[in-house]
C-alpha cells in the first residue's frame, strides 16, 4: 500500500468515527508542503507521542530522514547566496510575514497496526504555538 493510498484509507476511517472525528484538513501534516511546524526534533517526538490512532492506541513512529526544503529554492540564486539563506533557515530565525519558507522538512513513518502513513515535520519553528491539529486520520491530546 503507498502512502496516498494510506491518507485515504485513514480519511475514510476518520470519517466513520462520528464525534471522535479529527477536524482537519486533508494535506495537514501529509505532504512536505503542509509539514506540521514544531521546534527541534524533541518537538517532532512530543508532536507523535500526542498522535491517536483510530483505535485509540497510540502510532509508532520512526524517522525517515528529510525531505528536502518545504519550498524549492529559486531557480536563480547564486551558490553563496543559496548557502546562506539554507544557514539563515537552519539557525531558528523566525520567519517574517510573508516570508518564504525554506525550511528542511523531516519524514517520519506513522503506523497504527498494519496501517502506515508519513506525517511531515517542520522543527524550524520554535517561535510558533504547540500545534494542536493532527493528519487526516489521527486525532491529538492537547
Amino acid at each position: 500500500m503507498n502512502f496516498r493510498t494510506t491518507a485515504l484509507t485513514l480519511l475514510l476511517v476518520a470519517g466513520t468515527a462520528g464525534a471522535e472525528a479529527p477536524k482537519v484538513a486533508a494535506a495537514y501534516g501529509l505532504s512536505k508542503q503542509d509539514a506540521v511546524e514544531v521546534c527541534k526534533p524533541p518537538g517532532e517526538h512530543e508532536y507523535l507521542a500526542r498522535l491517536v490512532c483510530p483505535d485509540r492506541e497510540h502510532p509508532t513512529f520512526e524517522r525517515s530522514g528529510n525531505f528536502g526544503e518545504r519550498t524549492p529554492l529559486p531557480d536563480d540564486l547564486s551558490d553563496d547566496a543559496t548557502n546562506r539563506l539554507i544557514e539563515d533557515m537552519m539557525g531558528y530565525k523566525a520567519l517574517q510575514p510573508g516570508e518564504a519558507d525554506y525550511h528542511i522538512v523531516d519524514g517520519y513513518e506513522v503506523a497504527c497496526g498494519e496501517t502506515k502513513v508519513r506525517v511531515y515535520l517542520d522543527m524550524y519553528h520554535c517561535d510558533a504555538p504547540r500545534p494542536t491539529r493532527a493528519p487526516a486520520g489521527f486525532s491529538i491530546i492537547n
